[in-house]
C-alpha cells in the first residue's frame, strides 16, 4: 500500500514542472497518507495488543500482554441474583417479601416484572442483566407459562447458566412433574401458545420447563412449610454462594496485574498465620485501586471479607470508632440495618465472627491517628489464615502494627515511568 501511494505521489509531482494549487494540495494529501501508512505498518503492528505495566525501576520499561486476571477484575457481574417470576401470581405477596429479605441481606437483586414491559419479546437490556448476574432465582407459579415473556426469560437464563447451583427454582404451589411432563396449567398454556408461535419456539419452551423441573430447589405447598421459613432458607443459600461483594473498579488500568501479584506474594495467602500489609504512597498514586483489584481477585478465598471505604467520613461522626465498627459488622454480615448499642457489644459480635472464620479485611484511606488502637484491636481478633490490608499515605499505622504483630509488611506504590505514564 505504501509503495502504491509513493508511486502516485511521484507521478503527481513530476507531471508538471510548475505545480498548480490543486496539484500541490493533492501532492500534500498523498504525502500525509503515505506517512500515516508507513507509521501504521511499521509502528503499531510491531507491538499488537500490548500494555505497559508498573515497573520497579524508573529507568526500566517492562511490556506485558494483557492477562486474563485483569479481565477477571474489571468485568465482574453487576447483580448477585436475577429474580424471575410471574407478577400476577406472586408480585404482591411472596415476591415482595423475598425481594425485601434479599435486599436487607445486602444481596444485589435484579427484580424483573414482565407486567411493566411492553411487547412480547424480552429486551436486549434484560438479556444483558441476565448475563451480568451470578445466580438466578426462578419462582415458578401456576400461571408462569401463560406468559411468553417468562418462558423466553427462562430459556435465556438456562442458556447462560454455567453450573446447576446458579439456578435455584422455587415451585410456588405447583407440582414439578407438571413442568416436566407439560401437564396441568402448563400443558394448557403451551396448547394456547401453539396457535400463535412457531414450532421451534414451542420446542425451546418445553425443553426449558423440563430442564428446570429436574433441578433441586424449594417446593412451597399448602400447610407444609411457611413462606417466611422458605424465604429465610433461600436467603441463606444465596448468601453462602454469593458472599463475596465485588467492589467497583475502572476498566483498562495499567500496571494493576504486577502490583496485585506482588501484594499476593507479600501476604503469602497460602500460609496459615495472620498477616497484615500497609499499601502506602502519595495521594492519587493508586493505593485504593490496587487494594480493590487485589480484593476482587482473592476475596473468594476467604470465609468472610469486606472492603471498608469512606473511613474519612466515619472520622467526622460523633463516635468515629463506633461508626467504623458498625460499618465493619454490616459489611461482614451483609446486613443493611444492623445496629450496635455500644462499642463493647459490637466488639463481642465481631470477635464471634472473626474467631471462627478466615477473614480478609481492607481499610481504605486510614491516616487518622485515632484509628491505631482500633486496628490493633481487630488484628488481635483475627483467626488463622486471615489477612488485613491498610491503605495510607504514610507509614505510621503499619509501623505501629509491627509492635503488636510479627507479620506486618509494607508495599510502597511506585510511579509509572515516563513511557508507562504516556
Amino acid at each position: 500500500m505504501a509503495f502504491v501511494l509513493w508511486q502516485t505521489l511521484k507521478e503527481s509531482i513530476t507531471a508538471s514542472a510548475e505545480l498548480s494549487a490543486v496539484t500541490l494540495l493533492k501532492s500534500l494529501t498523498l504525502g500525509l497518507a503515505l506517512f500515516y501508512a508507513i507509521w501504521v505498518m511499521f509502528g503499531l503492528s510491531a507491538h499488537p495488543q500490548q500494555q505497559v505495566s508498573v515497573v520497579e525501576d524508573k529507568s526500566e520499561v517492562t511490556v506485558d500482554t494483557t492477562t486474563s486476571q485483569l479481565a477477571t477484575v474489571t468485568s465482574s457481574p453487576l447483580w448477585d441474583v436475577f429474580l424471575s417470576f410471574r407478577g400476577q401470581d406472586t408480585r404482591g405477596n411472596f415476591i415482595s417479601h423475598l425481594y425485601h429479605a434479599l435486599d436487607q441481606a445486602g444481596i444485589r437483586t435484579f427484580k424483573d416484572d414482565p407486567a411493566l414491559e411492553k411487547g412480547e419479546e424480552i429486551s436486549s437490556a434484560l438479556r444483558q442483566a441476565i448475563r451480568n448476574s451470578k445466580m438466578f432465582l426462578l419462582v415458578i407459579s401456576t400461571n408462569y407459562a401463560d406468559s411468553s415473556w417468562c418462558l423466553d426469560e427462562l430459556v435465556e437464563i438456562l442458556s447462560c447458566k454455567r453450573t446447576k447451583n446458579q439456578v435455584i427454582p422455587v415451585f410456588y404451589h405447583v407440582n414439578p412433574s407438571d413442568l416436566r411432563h407439560h401437564k396441568g396449567s402448563f400443558g394448557v398454556a403451551l396448547k394456547k401458545h401453539e396457535k400463535r408461535h412457531s414450532v421451534d419456539r414451542i420446542h425451546k419452551w418445553k425443553s426449558a420447563l423440563t430442564e428446570i423441573a429436574a433441578l433441586s430447589g424449594y417446593h412451597l405447598e399448602d400447610g407444609k412449610e411457611s413462606e417466611a421459613d422458605t424465604i429465610q432458607n433461600i436467603v441463606d443459600n444465596v448468601l453462602s454462594q454469593a458472599s463475596t461483594k465485588v467492589v467497583h473498579l475502572e476498566r483498562g488500568l495499567f500496571g494493576i496485574d504486577r502490583a496485585v501479584e506482588e501484594i499476593y506474594r507479600q501476604l503469602s495467602i497460602e500460609s496459615s498465620d495472620v498477616r497484615a500489609l500497609g499499601i502506602c504512597g502519595m495521594g492519587g498514586i493508586g493505593k485504593t485501586t490496587i487494594a480493590k483489584a487485589f480484593y476482587n481477585n482473592y476475596a473468594h478465598e476467604f470465609d468472610v471479607s469486606c472492603f471498608m471505604e469512606n473511613m474519612k467520613q466515619n472520622s467526622q461522626e460523633a463516635s468515629p470508632l463506633l461508626s467504623s465498627l458498625q460499618q465493619l459488622l454490616k459489611e461482614l454480615l451483609r446486613a443493611k440495618d444492623f445496629k450496635v448499642r455500644d462499642f463493647g457489644s459490637a466488639l463481642r459480635k465481631l470477635r464471634e465472627i472473626l474467631s471462627s472464620n478466615k477473614a480478609l479485611i481492607v481499610f481504605d484511606d486510614l491516616d487518622q491517628p485515632n484509628y491505631s488502637e482500633f486496628v490493633v484491636e481487630i488484628c488481635k481478633l483475627l483467626s488463622d489464615g486471615s489477612r488485613m490490608i491498610i491503605t495510607a499515605r504514610d507509614l505510621n499505622l503499619p509501623n505501629q502494627l509491627k509492635v503488636e504483630m510479627s507479620n506486618v509488611g509494607i508495599y510502597m506504590v511506585k510511579h509509572l515511568n515516563q513511557t508507562g505514564a504516556l
